[in-house]
């Protein structure tokens, strides 16, 4: 959490850090500003208060962060630009190296943020060959700050993800209704879903009704969401495709990670079949949900994340899937991790791969999502809940929503 960032800055033996920063979606930034509305370079020395520099027109807007604003004109923005002001790029350049030297900073520097890579990379190169004695720290820990602090969330960070996934869960319990008001226009498995004038319903209309509710409760589509059908279904990251027509009995992976006004993320899947859901589809969802509930209820503070990944590949593979371990490059059975932190960002620390080095502790807010895909079976199954550890160390999930497969459709 933010109340890390000495330590840690300490412990990776860290002189300053710098968030470099242009308009571009920054989440180092958002993260430091409490996603203050402005776009200016954060500049943190070990001890001291961060500044943020930006230009005069965004004063108001950065001192909500807390940081300690400055403007480029308290770097002699004025004179650089009489000098340089027909040579944008060596302005910048100038102006960066100003940074550095009226802040005085110097050591080792740890460089994160998002901008556009030619106009950053002429400053760091400057800034490498100045006289500033700066030695940008580049090693596996130094470049893992960020990701640590993400690691745990602190009381304020809990509750922005406790609002984005009650509201999340809203636009899925919308969505069931929606579906649920449809009919089966037959008994089989295959037969087109419609609407009351016999209309099929398409993955496209779905898609526009989910998107209109999440406006409608004010979250924000950012990347999309994946309701995906049949064969897509069984491949994990495929969206689904908009003309495609609901069937009875097909399974569907409902995979949405909504962006609250707060900037932090939900993620949730649940998997539907409409009217009824067939033999196989029935087998692998309860094999998946016997591997859901096992590590819902294993999970323990001090235990390592890869300890539940371990858990699931033994029970899959006792069950007769193929995973990735059993089958290295399958695209059939279990071939993917366990879950992931949750955030500022969809995905980040702790991971949960076979692999990971992360210990689960308290404060973690992070996805337990297994599934099972058989693309060329027509089908693809997973679950998927947010949950986080609060200060007792009990889990407490973030997702409320049930876990019935079949959603019940009208008869014509």
């Amino acid at each position: 959490m933010r109340s890390d960032l000495d330590r840690l800055m300490d412990e990776y033996r860290l002189d300053a850090i710098v968030v470099i920063s242009d308009e571009t979606p920054n989440t180092f930034r958002d993260y430091l500003t409490g996603r203050a509305k402005a776009h200016g370079n954060i500049f943190k020395k070990r001890g001291e208060q961060a500044v943020i520099v930006v230009s005069g027109m965004e004063v108001d807007e950065a001192a909500k962060s807390g940081l300690r604003v400055m403007t480029y004109h308290d770097f002699d923005f004025a004179p650089l630009y009489n000098q340089f002001g027909d040579q944008p790029a060596r302005l910048r350049r100038e102006l960066f190296l100003n940074f550095f030297r009226k802040l005085d900073i110097r050591g080792r520097v740890g460089f994160y943020g998002t901008a556009a890579v030619n106009n950053l990379l002429p400053n760091l190169l400057a800034l490498t060959e100045s006289d500033l004695e700066i030695a940008p720290a580049l090693d596996e820990d130094a470049l893992a700050l960020f990701s640590r602090m993400y690691e745990t969330k602190d009381a304020a960070e809990i509750a922005a993800l406790q609002d984005v996934a009650r509201l999340t869960c809203e636009v899925v319990r919308r969505a069931w209704s929606f579906l649920s008001n449809h009919y089966a226009s037959g008994d089989s498995i295959g037969s087109p879903v419609v609407d009351e004038r016999g209309e099929p319903l398409t993955i496209g209309a779905v898609r526009r009704f989910i998107q209109a509710q999440e406006a409608a409760l004010g979250l924000e589509d950012s990347q999309g969401f994946i309701f995906a059908q049949g064969r897509d279904a069984g491949m994990p990251h495929s969206v689904g495709e908009d003309s495609d027509v609901l069937e009875v009995g097909r399974a569907i992976v409902f995979d949405i990670f909504p962006r609250g006004a707060s900037g932090y993320y939900h993620d949730m899947t649940r998997t539907w079949s409409l009217g009824c859901a067939a033999d196989d589809v029935q087998a692998a969802y309860d094999d998946v949900m016997v591997a859901f509930r096992t590590v819902m209820e294993a999970l323990r503070v001090g235990e390592p994340t890869s300890r539940y990944q371990v858990m699931v590949l033994d029970y899959f593979e006792g069950r007769g899937h193929a995973t990735q371990r059993s089958q290295p490059g399958t695209m059939n059975g279990y071939v993917h991790s366990l879950g992931h932190g949750i955030g500022l960002n969809v995905h980040e620390a702790p991971t949960f791969g076979e692999k990971s080095k992360h210990v689960l502790q308290v404060g973690n807010a992070f996805t337990v999502e297994p599934g099972l895909y058989y693309p060329e079976r027509g089908y693809g199954v997973r679950v998927e809940d947010s949950v986080y550890i609060d200060e007792s160390g009990a889990v407490q999930r973030l997702t409320d929503f049930p876990y019935d497969l079949v959603v019940p459709l009208r008869k014509r």
